[in-house]
C-alpha cells in the first residue's frame, strides 16, 4: 500500500488511477447490499413537518442540518431539519448535540413540536432540535457510514497555452466515537514555455471524539510541491483540539500537536529529518436554500521546532454550489508558504485559483 501511494505521489497518472480506484471500489461496496439484497431495518419511522404533511421510512442519519430519509416510494432523500416539526424512531439512534453531549436510544413523538423525546435504555430525555447537530442509526451497515466527494477539474487558456488539471477525493468513514478520513489533492499546471508543475498531497488522518466537543488523532501525510522545492514530504504526527462552535449552520475547529517530517528535495541535495509544531482552523458554513452553498476554509501553520525561524503554512478556502441533486461546483483559492524553502530556486510561496465539478457520495 505505503509503495503504491508513494509512487502515485510521483507519477500523475498513477495518483489519477489510484484516485478512480478507490472511487469505483467505495461505489461498488455500496452496490454490494443492493445487488445480495442485504436486509434493511423496517421503514417504520415517521417524520411530520411543519405544515402537517409527514413521510413514513427509514432514518439515515442527520449531518450538517439535513436528514438523510428512506422511503419506498422516493429512495434516499433530504429534508431540511428546520423543516421537522416531530420525529419519531424505534431504531437505536446515537444523538449529539451542540455541546457534545451524546445520547443513545429510540424516539417518540413529542407532545411539542421542535421537541426530540429520546427514550434511552436507564431514562427519557427532551431534547430542543434547534441543538441536535448529528444522529445515526448505530446499527446501520459499514457503507451507510462513508461519505465523501470525487472532484475533476481542468482549464486550458489560448493565449498564454496553459493548461491546469485536477482531482480531488475526500473519503470519510465516522462511528459513534471515532472518524477516520482519507484525502487526495492533485494539481498539475503545464505551460508551453514553462516546465510542468505539481502539487500533490495524501493525507490520512485519524480522529477520536471525546465529550464536550474535544477531539483527539494521529495523521500521515505525503506531499509533492515542486513550486516550494519539495520533491516529497513525508510526514507523520499527532494532536488534539476543541470545536470552538458545532451546529447545523457552521463549525469551527482549532487542533494543535506536533509531527515528524521527511523532506526530500528537488536536485542533488540531501534529505533532511524536522520536528514541526502545527495548528490547524478549520470553519465550514452551510446554506441549504436553493442553491446550496458550503464554504469551508482551512489555515495551517507548521513552526519548524529543528530549526527556528522556519514556518511553513498553508490556506485553503473553498467555495461550493450545487448543480442538482448530489454534484456540485467548486470554486478553490488556495496558498502554500515557506519563508525558508529547502531549495535556493525554490519560491516561498504557491497560490492559485482552480475550478472543478464534484460528485457528494
Amino acid at each position: 500500500m505505503i509503495l503504491v501511494i508513494v509512487r502515485g505521489i510521483r507519477n500523475i497518472p498513477a495518483i489519477f488511477i489510484y484516485s478512480m480506484s478507490i472511487a469505483s471500489r467505495c461505489y461498488a461496496i455500496a452496490l454490494f447490499p443492493v445487488v445480495f439484497g442485504a436486509a434493511a431495518a423496517p421503514k417504520t419511522d415517521e417524520v411530520i413537518f411543519n405544515n402537517g404533511d409527514h413521510l413514513t421510512g427509514e432514518i439515515k442519519s442527520l449531518d450538517h442540518g439535513k436528514l438523510r430519509f428512506k422511503t419506498n416510494a422516493t429512495d434516499t432523500i433530504g429534508i431540511e431539519w428546520d423543516d421537522i416539526a416531530y420525529l419519531a424512531s424505534n431504531q437505536n439512534l446515537q444523538i449529539e448535540m451542540e455541546n457534545g453531549d451524546r445520547f443513545l436510544g429510540k424516539l417518540v413523538r413529542a407532545d411539542e413540536p421542535r421537541m426530540l423525546s429520546v427514550i434511552t435504555t436507564t431514562e427519557s430525555h427532551m431534547l430542543n432540535m434547534e441543538h441536535v447537530v448529528y444522529m445515526t442509526p448505530i446499527e446501520s451497515m459499514f457503507v451507510e457510514r462513508i461519505d465523501g466527494d470525487l472532484k475533476l477539474g481542468f482549464d486550458f487558456t489560448k493565449a498564454s497555452e496553459v493548461t491546469h488539471f485536477n482531482v480531488g477525493l475526500d473519503v470519510n468513514y465516522r462511528t459513534e466515537l471515532r472518524i477516520v478520513s482519507i484525502d487526495l489533492d492533485s494539481i498539475i499546471t503545464d505551460g508551453k514555455d514553462s516546465d510542468r508543475s505539481r502539487r500533490q498531497s495524501l493525507d490520512f488522518r485519524y480522529t477520536r471524539l471525546w465529550p464536550k466537543r474535544w477531539v483527539s488523532g494521529v495523521i500521515g501525510a505525503l506531499e509533492r510541491n515542486e513550486e516550494l522545492g519539495t520533491d516529497l514530504r513525508s510526514s507523520i504526527g499527532a494532536g488534539g483540539g476543541r470545536f470552538l462552535r458545532k451546529t447545523n449552520v457552521n463549525t469551527i475547529l482549532v487542533v494543535v500537536g506536533l509531527q515528524f517530517s521527511r523532506e526530500e528535495i528537488d536536485g542533488d541535495e540531501p534529505s533532511e529529518n524536522t520536528l514541526e509544531g502545527l495548528t490547524t482552523v478549520t470553519a465550514d458554513w452551510f446554506r441549504y436554500d436553493t442553491p446550496e452553498l458550503k464554504i469551508s476554509i482551512k489555515l495551517e501553520v507548521y513552526p519548524v521546532l529543528s530549526d527556528l525561524g522556519r514556518v511553513r503554512g498553508d490556506a485553503d478556502i473553498r467555495f461550493n454550489w450545487e448543480i442538482i441533486e448530489d454534484f456540485f461546483w467548486e470554486l478553490r483559492f488556495y496558498d502554500s508558504f515557506d519563508n525558508e524553502p529547502p531549495s535556493d530556486e525554490a519560491s516561498e510561496n504557491d497560490y492559485g485559483i482552480t475550478t472543478s465539478l464534484g460528485w457528494d457520495f
